[in-house]
């Protein structure tokens, strides 16, 4: 049995449903409860979309935990054009989740699994509050000054998390990061994520990147210690992360994300075939039409590639 958790409000359905479709294609053989942590703006509809997402597979269930919205209201949020304060949800699935639940894997809803889960659910996490893999800020030395920790000890996305929950209630984590945010609110900027490597910078196992291939590792031109593994982890990850703004179902890019045509693989099989968000005011809209089409005459010159190069996997 495999424990799978994804929090999220009204306007991150359809992706996670997306998510949770690819999880179930790729892992046919195991049971899996998805733990879906949402709040008052995910409607009764909504719900019904997704357990529809996984009635073609044997042993998938989902269950729903609602949380208010107003529980993270005051929180810090800085990149609001991004995220909401469902992220913020993640922080309290050791008092939201049952008891008996004492591992679980978190994923955000813009992940796509391409393979099985099975190596990665059964990593031994005993001595550790987290299994994670490092964030592509990793090597931005004034976030370590900005959280106050060693930068020895490295920075880690939380998209994709394998969780001891049993550590975390061992430890009252909870009541650690409500008290984090609490004093020192004004050193947050990525969010919960700074409150998760601030109390666990100490505390994680480092997974491989292959399970978190997050789209900033992707950008050209960014030479650092990790370069050759994330050369080796786009030839075949199992977990392809939008991580940036730039996501693949949004109904415009100026740049399409290399693995956009992963993201489709699984849309195109679920109810929410052929959606595109419309995130653009009309204005930007006229202005990109025309830009395109001076571009497309050769007015303008291509506009580059922001990525390093792929091979479409799907």
């Amino acid at each position: 049995m495999m424990d799978i958790v994804a929090c999220f409000d009204h306007g991150f359905v359809m992706p996670t449903g997306v998510m949770v479709y690819s999880v179930c294609a790729n892992n046919a053989d195991v049971d899996i409860v998805f733990h879906l942590v949402v709040d008052e703006s995910v409607t009764e509809n909504d719900k019904k979309d997704l357990v529809t997402t996984i009635t073609a597979f044997q042993g998938k269930q989902v269950r729903f935990y609602e949380v208010s919205s107003q529980r993270c209201a005051v929180y810090p949020l800085l990149k609001a054009e991004r995220l909401t304060r469902a992220t913020y949800y993640r922080l309290f699935l050791a008092e939201i989740l049952p008891s008996t639940v004492d591992k679980v894997l978190y994923l955000d809803g813009d992940c796509i699994v391409r393979h099985s889960l099975s190596s990665l659910w059964n990593t031994d996490l005993s001595a550790y509050a987290v299994g994670v893999a490092p964030a592509k800020s990793e090597n931005d030395m004034v976030l370590y000054k900005r959280l106050d920790y060693p930068a020895e000890n490295g920075y880690f996305n939380a998209g994709v998390m394998l969780i001891n929950l049993e550590y975390w209630r061992q430890h009252d984590v909870t009541g650690q990061f409500v008290g984090y945010i609490g004093t020192y609110s004004d050193r947050i900027k990525w969010e919960d994520q700074d409150v998760l490597n601030v109390l666990f910078h100490d505390k994680k196992l480092t997974i491989s990147l292959k399970y978190n291939l997050q789209t900033g590792f992707l950008y050209k031109n960014d030479a650092w210690h990790l370069k050759e593994d994330v050369a080796e982890t786009i030839k075949d990850p199992v977990i392809v992360h939008y991580s940036a703004v730039n996501k693949p179902w949004l109904a415009y890019s100026r740049c399409p994300h290399p693995f956009v045509s992963t993201f489709l693989k699984y849309q195109n099989l679920t109810k929410w075939k052929g959606v595109r968000y419309e995130k653009r005011t009309v204005k930007q809209q006229f202005k990109n039409y025309i830009g395109d089409f001076l571009r497309e005459i050769g007015f303008f010159s291509p506009r580059k590639n922001w990525y390093v190069e792929s091979s479409p996997l799907d």
